[in-house]
């Protein structure tokens, strides 16, 4: 038997050498071996691997942790010297960061510039992108996307795991303490614990140990004080795809229902744009959800609200319901982060943008225009097969803006950093007041509008159809009701 493991791995590496060697799932921040030679050969096509490309991220990361403390502790020092005056501000936070992009991202995102990372496979497989920050119920997500889907072994799951490791400096964690009138869950908050590793807790569970043996969960460990917010998680992750045939990006505290896998993947092909059709949805809590059918309807994204404390960035909202008699999916003008399916060709027309760092807000618009005028088309899957806990402040649970402001401590210069980033995405959706003398130029790290024709609009569709189309008034600051969206006219 153990011969013929040998052969099946010997096999397996001949024809997907871009898989091996493996990228360890643990320990954390795990060591990878020859990682200069393997990033020299992602960047120069000799033999580009996912340990390559992890290799680049962990360099990135541990350059970024360098700068950042570095800027925290000039922070101090101005603060301590009132007669200092040159003193850093959100510009320079920003520009910081956009070196460190260029040094060690960049060069990657270059190399491989309208073309996949790695051929696709036609084979329905399914990458999951999940991005996790100090996540309590990462472990029961996974669990639940294998245990729930038809085919588990053509299931890979890249999984970014934002934590606070060290029980020294751990503040503001929580744990379940039992559940509210509703069935939530209710939680308390501790310091002084390091968070649960919820990769660790599935990859030792027997029943699921298997998929983390085989190289089925990708991982990348980022320090909690190092976060940047959930687009630049997706960011890290985008890049543990390994060729996968559909590419699927998800919250990491949700259930799947039974057959999730097949289910989409039919619903998908139903769809009128495929291949260049995506299916999203904000989808329902975990009281509402069921496992089994009948599932309830899908729920639509058909409203959108601009508010000035959001920075009049448009918030992409819940409106409608996919109706019982559909034959197929139906129209939208929005994409939501939390989920969304699609053709793993998505991926080379709609690089994520590494340059979206503190980003929250104005996320899923960005990710909708992009993909809209990149020729895809948006739809709602016509039934609800995953589950998602939402939470309300109230509720504790850890945010990233937490542990950026304890970085930061300066008083208000996380919100200031975050506007520096609502800019580029205000830019995308065409605001006209906005200026920046360095429009052109990618070198200056000062420049919010960098690298554009990568990140940018796509030339198959007009933003102002787009705008037209998701009745978006950018002038007056005003979403339409969006009646043709909510009522599944368009197919």
């Amino acid at each position: 038997p153990g011969q013929k493991i040998l052969n099946k791995n010997n096999e397996n590496q001949q024809l997907e050498p871009h898989l091996y060697p493996r990228l360890p799932h643990l320990p954390i921040f795990p060591s990878i071996d020859n990682n200069e030679t393997l990033i020299q050969n992602t960047l120069l096509h000799n033999k580009p691997t996912i340990a390559g490309i992890a290799a680049s991220i962990y360099q990135f990361l541990n350059a970024l942790h360098v700068s950042n403390q570095k800027f925290a502790t000039e922070l101090l020092e101005d603060e301590s010297n009132k007669k200092k005056k040159k003193k850093k501000n959100a510009n320079d936070l920003r520009a910081a960061y956009v070196t460190q992009v260029q040094q060690h991202l960049l060069p990657l995102e270059k190399a491989y510039r309208g073309r996949p990372l790695f051929p696709i496979r036609h084979d329905d497989s399914i990458f999951v992108s999940i991005a996790a920050f100090r996540e309590h119920l990462l472990a029961d997500t996974l669990a639940s996307a294998y245990s729930s889907a038809t085919h588990p072994d053509k299931l890979f799951c890249g999984v970014v795991v934002q934590n606070c490791f060290d029980n020294t400096k751990c503040i503001g964690g929580v744990k379940v303490v039992g559940k509210d009138k509703m069935g939530r869950d209710k939680m308390q908050k501790i310091d002084g614990i390091s968070d649960r590793n919820g990769v660790e807790e599935f990859c030792h569970n027997s029943t699921f140990a298997q998929y983390c043996n085989n190289g089925q969960v990708r991982v990348i460990y980022i320090q909690d004080i190092d976060a940047l917010g959930p687009a630049a998680a997706r960011y890290y992750s985008s890049k543990l795809w390994g060729g996968e045939t559909y590419y699927v990006q998800v919250d990491s505290h949700l259930h799947f229902a039974n057959g999730w896998d097949e289910l989409y993947i039919a619903d998908l092909k139903l769809a009128k744009a495929y291949p260049k059709a995506i299916l999203s949805t904000y989808p329902p809590g975990f009281v509402n959800f069921r496992q089994e059918p009948p599932y309830t309807s899908g729920t639509r994204l058909c409203r959108c609200r601009i508010r000035a404390e959001e920075g009049f960035v448009p918030r992409v909202e819940m409106e409608g319901r996919s109706r019982e008699n559909e034959t197929r999916p139906t129209q939208m003008a929005f994409m939501g982060a939390g989920f969304f399916f699609a053709s793993a060709e998505f991926l080379v027309d709609v690089p994520f943008d590494p340059f979206l760092p503190w980003l929250f807000m104005g996320e899923e618009v960005a990710l909708s225009v992009r993909a809209w005028t990149h020729g895809w088309t948006i739809y709602a899957p016509r039934k609800n097969l995953i589950g998602h806990q939402y939470r309300p402040m109230s509720m504790g649970t850890p945010h990233y803006q937490d542990s950026v402001s304890r970085l930061l401590t300066h008083p208000g210069m996380f919100g200031r950093a975050e506007n520096q980033v609502l800019d580029r995405v205000k830019h995308l959706l065409g605001y006209p007041d906005l200026h920046n003398d360095n429009h052109e130029d990618n070198s200056d790290p000062y420049n919010k509008f960098l690298e554009m024709d990568l990140y940018g609009l796509g030339t198959e569709r007009s933003l102002k159809d787009y705008l037209t189309f998701a009745e978006i008034d950018i002038d007056k600051r005003t979403c339409g009701p969006m009646k043709w969206c909510s009522d599944g006219e368009l197919e």
